[in-house]
């Protein structure tokens, strides 16, 4: 597949750019108030798109650095009929060299944690395994009871 990964600066198009991906993704970015959170949170992150050949956006990611050393992938969207098609590989490997030239040691992922028994999330957390990632722990009171966040983990 022909995937290029450019990096975007304007904090207006991070969040429109956002906005068109997570509202494609509805069984992950359903509820409308995260959603909006994200879509707020992009415009002053690093941030990243894939194009596809035709120039068209087909996912983003956006990044966070806690601490100087321990990188966050904020979030991260590819539009459903690019999944398994190795776009967000990409998208993770572009972070993951902005982690290391900025010294960053490890990444961290949170997600929705198995005991909420979430067909989608299933795949999202296959997903973070297969590109190297392990679980950490899960926090119940970090969102809410009904939607208890996974921390995963990577080593760089």
């Amino acid at each position: 597949m022909n995937v290029s990964i450019v990096e975007v600066n304007d904090s207006n198009k991070k969040s429109q750019f956002a906005e068109e991906i997570l509202r494609s993704l509805p069984e992950w970015f359903g509820n409308e108030k995260a959603l909006n959170e994200y879509v707020e949170g992009v415009a002053s992150l690093p941030f990243w798109i894939a194009l596809n050949r035709d120039d068209k956006c087909i996912g983003f990611i956006s990044i966070k650095i806690h601490y100087g050393h321990t990188g966050d992938i904020y979030v991260l969207g590819v539009l459903p009929e690019y999944h398994r098609k190795g776009v967000g590989r990409l998208l993770l490997a572009q972070a993951e060299e902005y982690f290391r030239n900025n010294n960053c040691k490890y990444v961290i992922v949170k997600t929705l944690s198995d005991i909420a028994e979430y067909e989608p999330y299933e795949r999202t957390r296959k997903f973070y395994k297969n590109v190297g990632f392990e679980e950490l722990t899960t926090l119940t009171e970090m969102w809410d009871s009904e939607n208890p966040c996974l921390i995963m983990i990577k080593v760089l």
